[in-house]
């Protein structure tokens, strides 16, 4: 064989691992298949509830579409129609702003009517309404309670993607032709976040993918954690070649003393991380100490005040908090608006102060975080953006309300909401093994499997290593039966953690870059800072070797003094 044929095999080897490497061809599935149409989700409706639907909405269609405007009825404009290719219409309320919909008369691209409201468009103006049907199942899936929907009768030829049938009758629930189409839902909880998730493909004619990524979590490990739990758990999936997410509590509180523990009072479990990140383990901050107030690290929040149902007020939390004032109490909008301003920096300082913490602390320890995760996912709408400054992968599900923090939705996709302020969010889809229910593994399968049946929906789950081995093989082996799923590794993403001190950075080619430089005083008082014993006992150092010093000076002076005098005296 001549030089020059041992080179060309050679070459066309390596070409072909290129392509079909299963990482290289992950990520490139992820980051070539959002369609680049752009899309106007139109909404009307503010209430809590209207907002936790277009939230989901704009999620879900963050992670099929490379370009979403978030957009209120009252911002629309005939500018915003003419630049949208397909526009997404939401609201479940009759709307009587007759010039406002007179906008979309005009408009010659798709659109997507959800909800009653929606019928008001012009496109539907044609349509029939003769009245509501419950039904009990869409498609071939039973409902949990039946589910009462408009009797349609479209004035064109329509095709239907799924029907809602009552016994032996069948009615349209969504529907579209080529130039609109509709979707029978007022809201997206249960199972019509997967139905409707599902629909979309057909709806907008998109590919559907062929994979469904995955992670599981190893939740709140804390320098009280088990050292061999955590060890033989994230060892297991490691040894399966699942990718493990240490969701790391850099700081444990006592909340009966008060005191703090951190990493350096637990070698053990130190050692122990270590290791399983030089195995390629993933670090995410789970905030510094998860708690606020006297609660448990763990148990209690960080980013919400949960006694108060309300965004953090006070820097400290065992300052006086007072519920939040309303507009009445005020005489003007302008110093209601300068009230909430004023709180809303009480809360950004004590959100940067917590994150940079969290971030300084775990890479000082060689735990460098490359995403974040909100305790109990709860986090204002101001705590995203204050968190979208220092991560750009976060983990969980959302937070949707300012007021009250169990308003939470997530997408089936990987995406990037408005909400999150440029964060991308790996959603939690499938929830986590509880030891207390009946059936922790059951439980969980049944999730997955409405899950697995959107296509591209990301198998999201979380497993707490407390649990030890105990239903660590069986979850694991819900995900192994899904098929064409993709463990997700988040180094093939592009991402990126920093701070003024710290860049950790992930091109996205299998690499984590860490860069640190801390001022010599930063260094100091962050150790002391974590370490308090260690910083009292070093300040009794340092004064006992002052007044020591000053002894020993004292002392000489007095000898030089005495010579002195016993020269002079023998003179």
């Amino acid at each position: 064989m001549t030089f020059d044929r041992r080179v060309l095999y050679c070459a066309t080897f390596m070409v072909l691992l290129l392509i079909f490497n299963p990482l290289t061809a992950f990520a490139e599935d992820r980051f070539t298949s959002l369609d680049e149409r752009k899309v106007t989700l139109i909404y009307y409706g503010s209430d809590e509830g209207s907002m936790k639907n277009v939230h989901f909405l704009d999620g879900t269609l963050s992670g099929l579409f490379e370009h979403v405007e978030l957009v209120n009825l009252d911002d629309v404009n005939a500018e915003k129609l003419r630049n949208s290719e397909i526009i997404v219409f939401y609201s479940a309320y009759e709307i009587d702003d007759q010039k406002k919909l007179n906008l979309f008369s005009d408009y010659e691209g798709f659109v997507l009517g959800i909800g009653d409201g929606a019928l008001h468009l012009p496109q539907f103006s044609d349509w029939t309404i003769s009245g509501k049907q419950s039904v009990f199942s869409i498609g071939e899936k039973k409902l949990e309670r039946p589910m009462e929907i408009l009797k349609i009768e479209p004035a064109e030829q329509m095709e239907v993607i799924e029907w809602g049938q009552k016994f032996e009758e069948r009615f349209p629930v969504i529907l579209k032709n080529s130039a609109k189409g509709f979707v029978d839902f007022n809201t997206f909880d249960s199972e019509r976040r997967f139905i409707f998730s599902k629909s979309l493909f057909s709806l907008f004619q998109l590919e559907e993918p062929e994979i469904h990524p995955a992670y599981i979590r190893l939740e709140d490990i804390s320098p009280v954690s088990d050292p061999k739990q955590v060890s033989e758990t994230a060892a297991y999936l490691l040894d399966k070649g699942i990718p493990v997410y240490l969701v790391i509590i850099p700081v444990y509180i006592n909340p009966e003393t008060g005191k703090k523990v951190t990493l350096d009072d637990a070698p053990d479990l130190k050692k122990v991380l270590e290791q399983l990140v030089s195995r390629g383990a993933y670090v995410i901050s789970h905030g510094y100490t998860h708690t606020y107030h006297s609660t448990e690290t763990g148990e209690g929040f960080e980013f919400w005040d949960s006694v108060m149902n309300q965004p953090i007020t006070a820097l400290a939390a065992d300052e006086s908090v007072a519920k939040i004032k309303s507009r009445d109490e005020f005489s003007s909008s302008e110093e209601y608006g300068k009230y909430l301003r004023s709180l809303q920096q009480i809360e950004s300082q004590y959100t940067k102060n917590k994150l940079e913490n969290s971030i300084h602390s775990l890479t000082n320890w060689g735990l460098p975080p490359t995403a974040f995760e909100a305790p109990h996912y709860a986090m204002s709408s101001n705590g995203y953006r204050v968190a979208s400054q220092y991560f750009s992968a976060i983990f969980g599900q959302m937070q949707v309300s300012d007021t009250d923090w169990k308003v939470m939705t997530a997408p089936l996709f990987i995406s990037s909401p408005a909400i999150l302020n440029g964060m991308t969010l790996y959603p939690e889809t499938i929830g986590y093994v509880n030891p207390d229910s009946l059936d922790p593994i059951g439980e969980v399968e049944e999730v997955l499997d409405e899950v697995a049946e959107v296509p591209g929906a990301v198998i999201g789950g979380i497993y707490h290593p407390y649990l030890g081995m105990e239903y660590l093989e069986e979850f694991v082996s819900l995900f192994e039966k899904v098929p064409n799923l993709q463990w997700i590794e988040l180094d093939q993403y592009p991402h990126s953690v920093q701070t003024d001190y710290v860049q950790i950075s992930m091109p996205g080619d299998g690499r984590i870059l860490v860069k640190e430089e801390f001022p010599w005083q930063t260094k100091i008082t962050n150790y002391f800072k974590d370490n308090p014993v260690e910083a009292l006992l070093w300040v009794i150092v340092a004064v006992t070797g002052i007044f020591l010093s000053i002894f020993i000076v004292y002392i000489f002076f007095l000898r030089i003094r005495y010579r002195k005098q016993l020269f002079e005296e023998r003179n």
